[in-house]
């Protein structure tokens, strides 16, 4: 298999990976809405380097040791620890009513990329999909390849991440001259009500690991 077939399906495992509901993509959202395009990407662009991080253990074998019951479980309640304190900033938002003139801009750019890093490494659902479909694909096509097909199924699924994380944050931002301050309140609200309910369903999924 060459180097370009191993990329295209890195790109594919890149959009897989991303396109589903889930934190990551919330609080992409959310962040656009509040503070603009740059500050929702950065946190696409964290989640990507987390994701890669990942990608690069499985292409590399090094896998198995994230599917130790005690990682698992760390992560599980770090992820979620993690979930509930943006569930409670997003609420803050709303309830304050913050718009992009009320914020310190360049403090939160530097945060959202950290932000995006840390919920990348912290999602066991990331994890899941490294562990089972997304390391397969990756794993049977290194098999075929040397190190440069290796390098090439990567920087695929870090494209394919990118077109994701950059596809969304312009969809949202295209939008985000027609969003009200009420609106804008309710997004959050409804943000914040998603982000503690996928920090309810860590707490649960970690418990189901005994």
């Amino acid at each position: 298999m060459g180097a370009i077939d191993l990329a295209l399906r890195g790109i594919l495992i890149g959009l897989s990976l991303g396109a589903p509901v889930g934190p990551i993509n919330i609080e992409i959202a959310r962040r656009v809405l509040r503070s603009g395009f740059r500050s929702g990407w950065l946190v696409g662009a964290g989640a990507i380097s987390g994701d890669a991080l990942y990608c690069l253990l499985v292409a590399t074998g090094v896998s198995p040791l994230l599917d130790h019951l005690l990682v698992r479980t760390f992560l599980w309640i770090a992820g979620a620890l993690f979930l509930v304190y943006l569930s409670y900033m997003s609420l803050r938002t709303g309830i304050e009513n913050q718009r992009l003139t009320d914020l310190p801009e360049r403090r939160l750019e530097r945060r959202s990329y950290a932000t995006g890093f840390l919920m990348a490494l912290l999602n066991p659902m990331g994890i899941l999909f490294w562990l089972s479909i997304g390391g397969a694909l990756v794993a049977s096509g290194v098999q075929q390849a040397d190190t440069a097909g290796t390098v090439a199924i990567v920087a695929g699924v870090i494209a394919g991440l990118g077109i994701w994380v950059t596809g969304l944050s312009t969809l949202v931002h295209s939008g985000r001259w027609l969003l009200s301050g009420a609106l804008f309140r309710v997004i959050n609200y409804a943000s914040s009500a998603l982000l503690f309910g996928f920090a309810v369903w860590f707490v649960v999924q970690a418990a189901a690991e005994f």
